[in-house]
């Protein structure tokens, strides 16, 4: 983790799928928001310091290069739920698609920022963390949410966390 990172540029961020729907129990929808990610960081100049994929939501704690982290997660929010919902959609397997599917729809259907879906709770908005002793907070908190849920013992043994040391999202140190 970077603890001496820059504190007046540092963020705690949190999406959450609507209806705390457990999505990201599927291994193929978690490595997909790795993937997504991953594309993001390199593409869209996103720093990751610390995370937990959960199983309806997302923990980060980030901050961009350049541009509006805001601007960089709105577009990560967008692509991922059209994608989210065509991958369930098309998953002969998932046992709740048909679930799932009708309460995106559902929850699209009476959100007039959406036209066909909605995949992710409303509102983009990354909290300011200024100072060390709250970065280090919301660090701890984000690798303690598997824990606290029962998922796993320790910290590091989560592995869609910064806190396993082979965490497939690299993060900044």
């Amino acid at each position: 983790m970077s603890r001496n990172a820059s504190t007046d540029e540092l963020y705690f961020v949190t999406l959450t799928v609507i209806d705390w729907i457990d999505v990201f129990t599927r291994r193929i929808y978690s490595d997909f928001i790795v993937d997504t990610l991953t594309w993001t960081q390199e593409n869209k100049k996103l720093n990751i310091y610390a995370y937990v994929i959960m199983t309806n939501h997302i923990h980060m704690v980030a901050n961009v290069t350049d541009g509006s982290l805001g601007d960089v997660i709105g577009s990560f929010k967008t692509y991922t739920s059209k994608r989210l919902f065509e991958i369930i959609s098309c998953n002969e397997q998932e046992s709740r698609r048909k679930w799932m599917v009708n309460a995106f729809e559902r929850a699209g259907k009476y959100n007039p920022a959406n036209k066909n879906h909605q995949f992710w709770q409303n509102g983009n908005y990354p909290v300011l963390l200024y100072t060390p002793a709250v970065i280090d907070q919301k660090i701890d908190y984000i690798h303690e949410n598997p824990v606290k849920a029962g998922f796993v013992g320790s910290a590091h043994e989560f592995w869609y966390s910064s806190a396993n040391p082979e965490s497939p999202v690299k993060i900044i140190y």
